[in-house]
């Protein structure tokens, strides 16, 4: 069976050769001449050979061998294709025609000569000098800096592979994370460590649950704050307090409004002067004092007078004599600062009684300091921390006057709020930071427009009105 491997479509047209046009015999040194050249034939021609370079030789001067095949297998004898993979499909496709047509296909020369393109790396540099290096590369005799170079290269090379390849981000966490390392084993389709089966209660979660117990960080257990959660109130605060506790409550609140009307009396006395009225008559009696002061204190020399101009003498250099000696002098002086760090050296051997009991004494303030640090450590734990820009406020102390108390609950005049004592405790125990209510004040822009009864005639049109014409 003969099947053909061309289709008609590759054929060339060959009417086109017998509906040929008379050319029209015309002047071509014209101008006029320009617009009517006809190069239908040339392209023809071209397009024709340039099919021929695509497919070969023309098909009346291949032979028959190279247009047909015959086929002498059967369709039953050949073998079942596997299904063939993305990465083989792509390599027998070939490279793609966005690359195909950036290689030259045409045998037509380029019309010019001398066109611009980019070198290859052996057309570039000096002939010459290139056969003279290829002579002494192969006697043996290389470049030092290509030597180095490659030197250069081959420990790139073994840095790169010697570089330690960063860790694969885990996504699936199959292991205790904040637990001891150990030995891994399985149980079903679960990798579980060796230490979390001496723990009973993980062992039996995990057999029956599926599911692992995970570890927590130790720092989730360690203390920001020594204060309690709920603290003891005072018991002056009590419903029926005895008179010594509630005096005792009483003491405390007197003693806080006192700090603070101290603290404002001391603010007003500092600030007094600078929040002083004064008349604006006086106000600018005292600008233009302060603006004219010196002015009039600078006199001009008169015309006629001469100006004293200081007598400068310029520094006379030193002699030949005078640099030996301050030459001489300065080895001396170099030479007894040597000398009085040697005996200085020396009479450290004398005193090392006095050395030791000064080690002795900054090791024993060293262990004070260290204990006094301790102290305020362990103090601070009892303070509020600054955890924002804003200062920690303790509240105000709840408390009643005597003549409040009544002995019963049905009716005590109650203090304070539950909320604010458990936010103010969350405060106080650094769980969360001092806060301030955010309030938002929108602001208006003033609409400013002038009425029409207040504002100007700006001037009269001068022209035609109602079709009237101006006289």
């Amino acid at each position: 069976m003969a099947a053909s491997t061309l289709g008609a479509a590759w054929l060339v047209n060959e009417s086109d050769n017998l509906e040929k046009k008379k050319p029209k015999r015309i002047v071509k040194h014209k101008k006029k001449a320009w617009r009517v050249t006809e190069i239908e034939d040339v392209e023809r021609y071209l397009e024709s050979k340039r099919l021929d370079e695509r497919l070969g030789a023309p098909f009346e001067e291949r032979p028959s061998d190279s247009l047909f095949v015959v086929d002498t297998k059967a369709i039953a004898d050949q073998p079942a294709k596997s299904e063939p993979t993305r990465k083989r499909k792509l390599k027998e496709i070939g490279p793609l025609k966005c690359y195909a047509i950036l290689t030259p296909n045409s045998a037509v020369q380029d019309p010019l000569k001398s066109r611009n393109r980019v070198r290859l790396p052996e057309e570039r540099g000096d002939p010459l000098l290139r056969k003279v290096m290829e002579e002494r590369r192969a006697r043996g005799k290389i470049a030092t800096h290509f030597v180095q170079s490659m030197k250069h290269h081959q420990e790139n090379v073994e840095a790169l592979a010697n570089k330690k390849k960063p860790e694969r981000l885990r996504t699936t966490f199959d292991f205790d994370i904040w637990g001891e390392a150990g030995d891994y084993l399985m149980i079903g389709d679960k990798k579980v460590s060796a230490l979390d089966l001496s723990d009973p209660l993980k062992t039996y979660t995990m057999e029956k649950i599926g599911k692992r117990i995970y570890g927590r960080p130790k720092s989730m257990f360690s203390k920001t704050t020594g204060l309690k959660q709920v603290e003891v109130p005072h018991p002056g605060t009590s419903y029926n307090p005895t008179f010594q506790d509630h005096q005792a409550l009483l003491k405390e609140a007197y003693d806080v409004e006192a700090k603070e009307i101290k603290q404002e009396v001391k603010t007003r006395r500092r600030l007094g002067p600078m929040l002083k009225k004064i008349p604006i008559q006086r106000k600018e009696e005292q600008w233009w004092s302060e603006m004219t002061q010196g002015l009039g204190e600078e006199e001009e020399p008169a015309n006629g007078a001469e100006v004293e101009v200081p007598c400068v003498r310029p520094t006379k250099p030193k002699t030949r004599r005078q640099k030996i000696r301050a030459k001489a002098l300065k080895w001396q002086d170099m030479r007894r600062k040597k000398l009085k760090e040697a005996k200085k050296r020396l009479l450290e051997f004398d005193r090392l009684r006095s050395i030791r009991r000064e080690i002795r004494k900054s090791e024993e303030l060293t262990v004070k300091r260290m204990e006094t640090r301790k102290k305020e450590k362990e103090a601070k734990m009892f303070k509020p921390a600054m955890l924002g820009k804003h200062k920690y406020e303790p509240p105000q102390i709840e408390v009643n006057l005597s003549e409040e108390i009544v002995g019963t609950l049905r009716g005590l005049k109650t203090e304070g709020h539950v909320l604010i004592d458990r936010y103010k405790s969350l405060q106080r125990r650094n769980i969360i930071e001092p806060r301030i209510r955010q309030t938002v004040v929108y602001k208006y822009k003033h609409k400013v427009f002038t009425k029409r009864s207040h504002s100007e005639p700006k001037g009269l049109k001068v022209g035609k009105r109602n079709n009237i014409p101006v006289q």
